[in-house]
């Protein structure tokens, strides 16, 4: 993917305090951006409003963009406790290179 120049990025309505710590205590090779107004969260329809009183979170979900800047694929959880088959992510993230590249 990074020789077709994708890349991996996260949001999450995390504190940047705290994205940034879960990207140092897990070594991840990509960024958590913080979106604590969960502006972005909403506007992607994943914004989950915990019934615990916990505060809110956002579902987890996958989106694949095109170098148009265009989602042309995405995976959202039923709940949150989901997860996408990452042998379903990868075969789309083939079919989306594959189509970029000639």
């Amino acid at each position: 993917m990074k020789k077709a120049g994708g890349g991996v990025l996260a949001i999450s309505v995390d504190p940047v305090a705290k994205a940034k710590k879960v990207v140092e205590q897990n070594a991840l090779a990509f960024d958590v951006l913080s979106d604590e107004g969960a502006v972005a969260i909403t506007e992607y329809g994943l914004l989950f409003h915990e019934p615990m009183g916990r505060g809110d979170i956002a579902l987890p979900a996958n989106f694949l963009v095109d170098t148009d800047g265009k989602v042309a694929w995405k995976w959202v959880a039923g709940r949150v406790q989901d997860r996408a088959d990452s042998d379903v992510v990868l075969a789309a993230v083939k079919r989306l290179l594959s189509d970029a590249i000639p």
